[in-house]
């Protein structure tokens, strides 16, 4: 039997994963990753680390392999986190930190840039904003001193290059596009938008398909034939799509993905690739919440004597009244696309009690969901949704989604959509792919207080926002 290794680079964890032929995992490894906070609206990691990590995962799952079955490794695919960056030498040694796809420390430039903002989302697919890594490379390029053998861009092209044999310098279009510098019509970098965000192009790795030979992997024979962003590979999680299907894949951040034939987005949701060979390009509408996994992480540093993670599925059932969150952590996505204001809970509820915060929380980042999709079935008809990620083994709030969209929710029993994605990906796209052996179905049921707290919750943001119009 052939196998795929699929490499999942995470903002909390790198994976490694071997499938078969027929799609099914049969070894794993997973190693955590530090994420810090240095200053107001910064996030980074060690790109050291990042690296080791990954290189740990995949030497685990090796070691756990027969002779026979190693031989048997015909592709490696990797995925990674988006617009995070980061600055490395030639050699591969990093010169800082990977700057995350939380971090905002480019806000200044992206005001300064608002009179383009119509002209950039032209060209990039993207709203003009801080989370995309075109103004952290600016940020970069100029505090760096502009070292003269200086490569940067996105964390996949440094992947790369320290994974590969051939210490391969590129980059796939879905990660290229998150760095804002991509034009989306040609696949190339752009001169226009390098030119704007004060960018030097000749730094930056080659633009390539999501399927493309990248190399060969350091550590093995490997051939690593894909390449991708995360949420892209995980719209392919359980192979090809069927019509009508949205995805809905919940980490740290959750992300709200359907297909998009005619590449064109509502004003203020994303134009993103799904994925490109040397042949064609294929397109999704993309709707982004920033604080779902990390908004929970936020409220365990609020409630230190608590479990969170350990409490929210008995919480998530008991509790039936709770509060309303503004949830702005790490800053709104679409379509509002700003920085604050400060998360908090609405005026009257002064002391809540952790279990109706976390409540409160996990409904705030299903709200922000739905808010998606109303702006996404203007456009498209959607019949179902599919959802994804850490967060998807939570029962009830699978439950609660069905309840509030209306629509049948089917989730699989591995919550490993972007190795899923990337796998098949890499295999070339293979017809005979199953899914996880297990997959669960959640049907709408009337959920009248839950609707009700939903259009609360919008009225509620928006004089949330309208309050704090001028930060």
């Amino acid at each position: 039997m052939d196998y795929v290794l699929a490499i999942d680079q995470g903002t909390h964890a790198s994976r490694a994963l071997l499938l078969d032929s027929d799609g099914k995992i049969v070894s794993r490894s997973m190693y955590q990753v530090a994420l810090s906070h240095p200053g107001p609206g910064r996030a980074e990691q060690d790109a050291e680390q990042i690296v080791t990590s990954v290189q740990a995962a995949m030497r685990d799952v090796l070691h756990a392999l027969t002779t026979a079955q190693r031989d048997n490794i015909r592709a490696c695919g990797i995925a990674t986190q988006r617009s995070t960056v980061t600055a490395w030498q030639p050699d591969g040694a990093p010169l800082c930190a990977a700057i995350s796809w939380q971090d905002t420390r480019g806000v200044r430039q992206t005001r300064e840039l608002q009179s383009r903002a119509a002209e950039i989302r032209k060209l990039s697919g993207l709203p003009l904003s801080a989370h995309y890594g075109a103004s952290k490379l600016h940020w970069l390029y100029h505090v760096s001193g502009n070292p003269l053998e200086m490569r940067f861009g996105p964390l996949a092209g440094f992947l790369l290059q320290r994974l590969t044999r051939e210490r391969s310098y590129a980059v796939d279009h879905t990660n290229a596009q998150r760095m804002q510098l991509l034009d989306i019509h040609t696949l190339e970098w752009s001169p226009q938008l390098a030119d704007w965000f004060d960018v030097p192009l000749d730094r930056l790795p080659s633009c390539r398909p999501v399927q493309h030979g990248y190399g060969t992997l350091s550590d093995c024979e490997v051939p690593v034939t894909a390449l991708c962003g995360d949420q892209n590979a995980a719209w392919f999680g359980s192979g090809q799509p069927d019509d009508g299907t949205a995805l809905v894949n919940l980490g740290s951040g959750a992300f709200i993905l359907a297909a998009q034939p005619d590449g064109t987005a509502p004003e203020n949701l994303l134009t993103s690739i799904a994925f490109s060979d040397h042949n064609h390009c294929e397109y999704l509408l993309e709707g982004t919440v920033n604080g779902a996994g990390s908004a929970l992480q936020w409220l365990q540093a609020q409630y230190p004597d608590e479990d969170i993670q350990t409490g929210l599925p008995d919480w998530l059932e008991q509790v039936t009244d709770p509060p309303l969150f503004m949830n702005t952590v790490g800053g709104l996505g679409s379509p509002w696309w700003r920085q604050g204001p400060a998360p908090e809970f609405v005026p009257g509820y002064d002391r809540v009690k952790a279990a109706e915060a976390a409540v409160a929380i996990a409904e705030s980042v299903l709200f922000l969901i739905q808010y998606n999709l109303d702006i996404m079935r203007r456009q498209q008809t959607i019949t179902g949704l599919r959802i994804s990620g850490g967060l998807s083994q939570l029962e009830a709030l699978c439950q609660k989604l069905a309840n509030l969209s209306k629509l049948p929710v089917q989730r699989t029993d591995d919550p490993e959509a972007s190795a899923r994605g990337i796998a098949w990906l890499a295999a070339g796209r293979p017809e005979n792919w199953q899914a996880a052996d297990k997959v669960q179905h959640f049907e709408p049921r009337p959920d009248t207080g839950l609707s009700d707290r939903y259009s609360s919750f919008i009225k509620q943001l928006h004089i949330h926002i309208d309050a704090h119009a001028d930060e």
